[in-house]
């Protein structure tokens, strides 16, 4: 399935987008000014505290009531509004190039943009990232309403049933991140990525490209061998929020296969002779069911969100129920 940027998000499912923002389960520094609660005090109408008066601070933030009954100088104190840098990392390997009619890439691509257009609209900063064994793909973090047409360009531009997936330029792993004009960064398209998922060194980047906490969304079936979850855990106790949304064809859920097969490993090329029958499929689910139910438990421990997304459920409802109950967004 191939979207354009008008139809990664429909025009009445937008409508229904604009009640929700996501959700920042703790306050972050900002950069510049918002609608998030920032851990600095600033000039907002939301009362914070009181501190004692100190040389050179502005009168005008001076509680005349208290200095009335208690003859002392107290400041007012009021939440400052920011900003939070809100990252979306979408998995571009080749195992997210199954399903049918939809493929599980295109389901994240989706997902993606509706996380956007709720960060963007909350005046936060989004930026979007692809990956497989590297981050391959980067979109610099945009602002602002108007920003959601490039974005959305940006995840048309890494589409194509064919498989396609940017590349990075000449000169380093990642596209340099332009921080001039509103055009976001796209790189040429490559072959199909043949490199197994390697989440662990994606994540490794990315705190070493973004030391500033914030919002984290991982967007991914999390078929990867390596041990990407203590990479999580350290994300989380750096100060960052992070949400997991897992996302499976029902073909992988549910295999509808039967007899002898050659199956081959569309990452790593690897190939295996297998008979299926009743007792290999059983098998199967039980793996399958480990997987999901062990990232589950496991994101729950660390205080990560977590949830889980099938591309044959409709769109639109399952990912606002989704959202909701995992505390996503609000």
């Amino acid at each position: 399935m191939k979207d354009g940027p008008a139809t990664l998000l429909d025009p009445e499912f937008l409508l229904r987008l604009e009640r929700l923002r996501i959700q920042a389960r703790r306050a972050f520094p900002g950069i510049m000014r918002g609608e998030r609660r920032s851990t600095r005090r600033g000039s907002s109408v939301e009362f914070s505290d009181f501190r004692k008066y100190e040389a050179g601070d502005d009168f005008r933030h001076v509680d005349w009531s208290i200095y009335a009954r208690l003859d002392r100088l107290m400041l007012r104190q009021f939440i400052e509004e920011e900003d939070i840098r809100i990252d979306i990392l979408i998995d571009g390997s080749a195992s997210m190039r199954f399903g049918a009619p939809v493929e599980k890439f295109d389901f994240a691509r989706r997902a993606a943009a509706a996380l956007a257009f709720l960060g963007l609209y909350s005046l936060d900063r989004v930026g979007i990232m692809t990956f497989d064994a590297s981050i391959r793909a980067r979109c610099r973090p945009l602002r602002g309403r108007g920003c959601l047409h490039a974005l959305l360009t940006f995840l048309d531009g890494i589409g194509g049933s064919d498989g396609a997936t940017p590349r990075p330029l000449r000169g380093g792993p990642i596209n340099p991140v332009d921080q001039g004009g509103e055009r976001p960064v796209i790189s040429p398209r490559s072959p199909k990525p043949e490199k197994a998922t390697d989440l662990r060194a994606v994540l490794g980047s990315y705190q070493q490209l973004n030391p500033r906490p914030g919002i984290v969304f991982v967007i991914s079936d999390f078929f990867d061998r390596t041990d990407f979850r203590k990479e999580m855990r350290l994300l989380v106790r750096r100060g960052y929020s992070l949400n997991l949304i897992q996302t499976l064809a029902p073909e992988e859920l549910n295999p509808d296969i039967i007899g002898d097969l050659l199956l081959v490993d569309s990452e790593t090329g690897e190939t295996r002779e297998l008979t299926a029958n009743a007792r290999v499929v059983d098998a199967y689910r039980k793996a399958l069911d480990s997987l999901t139910n062990g990232l589950q438990m496991f994101s729950r421990s660390a205080g990560i969100a977590y949830t889980m997304l099938r591309t044959d459920a409709d769109f639109e409802d399952a990912l606002l129920r989704n959202l909701i109950q995992t505390r996503m967004a609000e």
